[in-house]
């Protein structure tokens, strides 16, 4: 389960704005946001460190090339997960992707071996200014979704639901990251602090550790930031919050918090981490690099 708004061009200072929280259980094995090793140094995001993973195969959830090139991955929530592909694959194969191929041209590609893939959302875009206008596409393999085009100026929210029918907390965080991105023009301090706010929205109470896990996993269609608890015998939670700006000049700062420790053993106490922890910042120039940043 995780939660992404975003917003293309509709900002006086901000090419892109985007803030999003990932839910994981909290001993799965994970690297936190970074530049990955050569030859895939164009790459910032975080990796699954499972044990079958090895540097050319690990997937990740959401990332940006130095060019501009950005993905993000949701899970669409279903009974079975259903096939053999990891779908953290999708988001690294974009940026391993050959630069002269388009966006459409590689989610066209996804839909023809959709059904290899458990259920998925999938957003695509190139954000560079030499990309203008820019490519800006989402496709999911369930309820018979077929790819979109993404509009500039419209704030969007996705979470483990289809884009067109979102659960509540998307729609409730549509509308609070509007008013975020309104009363915050010029200081860039503000507007991140404010949306990692947004992304700390959270229940009141905190489920119980007796709370049924069924009632739960209804409860979370409703929470931004999802509180720990027991599911499948293991803590699950949010747990990092990302927030990516890009100006119209192409600056872009890409800032990763932890909101709990991950932990290694299952006797091992999970720890909450405070907001007002800074975590990892990155600052490039994405116009600075050409599109073809991946050779």
């Amino acid at each position: 389960m995780c939660i992404l708004f975003w917003t293309v061009n509709n900002h006086p200072r901000y090419r892109f704005i985007f803030a999003a929280n990932r839910d994981e259980f909290l001993n799965r094995p994970t690297a936190h946001a970074h530049f990955w090793p050569p030859p895939n140094d164009h790459i910032l995001a975080g990796t699954d460190l499972e044990a079958q993973a090895t540097p050319l195969h690990n997937g990740t959830w959401l990332g940006i090339t130095r060019s501009g090139r950005f993905s993000a991955l949701t899970n669409y929530r279903e009974k079975k997960f259903l096939g053999g592909k990891s779908r953290g694959a999708l988001t690294r194969d974009y940026f391993f992707h050959d630069k002269n191929v388009s966006v459409h041209e590689y989610m066209e590609k996804i839909k023809a071996d959709a059904k290899e893939y458990g259920g998925f959302n999938l957003i695509c875009m190139n954000l560079n200014k030499k990309a203008e206008p820019h490519e800006m596409v989402y496709f999911s393999n369930r309820e018979n979704s077929e790819i979109a085009d993404l509009s500039p100026g419209t704030i969007y929210g996705l979470s483990n639901s289809v884009l067109g029918n979102p659960w509540e907390k998307v729609k409730k965080g549509r509308e609070m990251f509007g008013e975020i991105i309104q009363r915050n023009l010029d200081d860039e301090e503000a507007l991140i602090d404010q949306l990692f706010g947004l992304l700390s929205e959270r229940a009141d109470p905190a489920p119980s550790s007796d709370q049924d896990v069924a009632q739960i996993l209804e409860d979370v269609k409703n929470w931004i930031f999802v509180p720990k608890f027991k599911y499948l015998n293991n803590a699950y939670a949010t747990r990092t919050s990302t927030v990516i700006l890009i100006d119209h000049d192409g600056n872009a700062v890409f800032v990763e918090r932890d909101r709990f420790q991950a932990t290694k053993s299952d006797n091992e106490e999970e720890k909450f981490i405070p907001l007002n922890e800074k975590g990892r910042m990155f600052r490039f120039n994405i116009d600075d690099h050409s599109l073809g940043d991946n050779k």
